[in-house]
């Protein structure tokens, strides 16, 4: 069978056990190496879990200076979205507005009785197509709406009784609103009927019941200063526009996004730089324990971050620190420190952050959008060369994963000699083999001859 070997037939040995154990001997320091290998990677993961969560608490530090989110927003609510719709174009006069709709704006129509020939339909001044002996209504429709310049829209009607007289090639103006009919002709052989013409119709509303409006369409935005109108049906609607303001929700909504992301953050590099290293570890499990255990870097970031939260940012007004606006550690019953107080993580008082935001507006603004001490740039400040892409932390990483490479290649190489020694091994105990075979053999020919 090919690859079978078996040792120790002539000398009685178990050279393959004999080899196994030499080998072993020498794949100590490769087993050590894999250890220290599993304790590399452990760190490069590390490293790169916290550089992600670094990066996520920078974003959410960033955010909470956005000046975009301190904007004036101004509620809107219309009584009736069946008959118009509102947006808010700029700043708009706050109150209440009554806007009644007598007509809606619609599109002029013509319609026309069309039969097959060739000719150059003529629609206005400046579309021209051109129509074939053997188009029919709707080859014509298709010709019009193909043609960019063309002002209308066709399709063609057919008859619902198949009476082709009554087949009807209808156009739409594509603009709603009044336009005098005579201001454009549609001409062409092709055509053999008068024509139909319905105007268009001018959209006409008032505004808390003053003089009428006209609008060639149904969009307005000159109704109300600031709005934006679309009609939708005839009838009075009310149009509220509330107080111009930041939207206190949005803000709130950011400090506690800042709030759960430092709580997470904190908390993971907390448990990995108080996990122990495992002494004289002898398993992969416990040489990845304590990866990072005393980190300075990180236990160094994690007492500025608190520094930062705790103190006073050196901006004016009545909200001078984060405590201000309801973050801090908080305290347990009876004043005593939580556990999670200890930990350096936060809590949120929502009662007093709506205060400030409510009694202590453009200080609060201050505090966390002021670009040289607002607490949003000293928290980025802080983070940015420690949590960017290719930042302090990601440096780390990568040296960990390098030397990690590093440990991986002279494990191959051992592998590579270990290799070579045993098949060198095997070579040389099958030689003995043989030799001691040899010998044997001739000594059972001296015996048989001396006989």
């Amino acid at each position: 069978m090919a690859g079978l070997t078996l040792g120790g037939l002539t000398s009685g040995l178990d050279t393959q056990s004999v080899i196994d154990q030499l080998i072993a001997v020498d794949r100590q320091p490769e087993g050590r190496l894999k250890l220290k290998e599993s304790a590399l990677q452990a760190r490069q993961s590390t490293l790169t879990d916290v550089a992600s969560r670094l990066r996520t608490l920078l974003g959410a530090a960033k955010d909470l200076g956005s000046v975009a989110t301190w904007a004036n927003v101004q509620t809107l609510d219309v009584s009736d979205t069946t008959k118009l719709t509102a947006t808010r174009l700029s700043g708009a006069a706050p109150g209440g507005h009554e806007l009644a709709v007598a007509n809606l704006a619609r599109s002029e129509q013509r319609s026309y009785a069309f039969t097959p020939g060739a000719a150059t339909l003529d629609i206005g001044p400046d579309t021209h197509i051109e129509l074939g002996a053997t188009d029919d209504g709707q080859a014509a429709a298709d010709k019009i709406n193909a043609a960019t310049t063309s002002p209308f829209y066709a399709v063609f009607v057919k008859d619902p009784d198949g009476v082709a007289a009554k087949d009807r090639l209808v156009l739409s103006r594509k603009d709603t609103g009044y336009y005098d009919p005579r201001t454009l002709t549609v001409g062409g052989a092709a055509w053999t009927s008068t024509e139909t013409v319905t105007a268009g119709v001018d959209a006409s509303f008032t505004v808390d019941g003053g003089a009428t409006q006209h609008s060639r369409s149904n969009v307005v935005s000159s109704a109300i200063p600031g709005l934006q109108l679309t009609l939708k049906a005839t009838g009075t609607t009310a149009v509220t526009v509330g107080a111009p303001g930041p939207d206190n929700d949005a803000v709130k909504a950011k400090v506690q996004a800042f709030v759960d992301q430092y709580n997470s953050t904190v908390d993971f590099i907390r448990g990995k730089v108080t996990e122990k290293r495992v002494p004289n570890a002898t398993t992969e499990t416990d040489a990845r324990k304590g990866a990072v255990f005393a980190d300075t870097q990180l236990t160094g970031l994690l007492s500025q971050l608190r520094n930062i939260i705790s103190e006073k940012t050196g901006v004016a007004g009545q909200v001078a620190s984060f405590g201000d606006l309801g973050v801090s550690t908080g305290t347990g019953s009876g004043g005593k420190s939580s556990a999670d107080a200890l930990a350096g993580k936060l809590t949120l008082d929502a009662a007093k952050l709506t205060d400030a935001l409510q009694s202590k507006r453009l200080d609060a603004k201050d505090f966390l959008t002021n670009t040289t001490n607002g607490i949003s740039a000293k928290l980025t400040k802080l983070l940015d060369p420690v949590a960017k892409f290719d930042g302090l932390v990601d440096v780390r990483s990568r040296q960990a994963g390098d030397e990690a490479t590093g440990i991986e290649d002279q494990i191959a190489r051992i592998e590579d000699r270990l290799t070579q020694k045993s098949d060198r091994l095997k070579a040389q105990f099958a030689a003995m083999e043989q030799a001691l075979s040899q010998s044997q053999s001739q000594g059972s020919w001296l015996a048989a001859q001396l006989r």
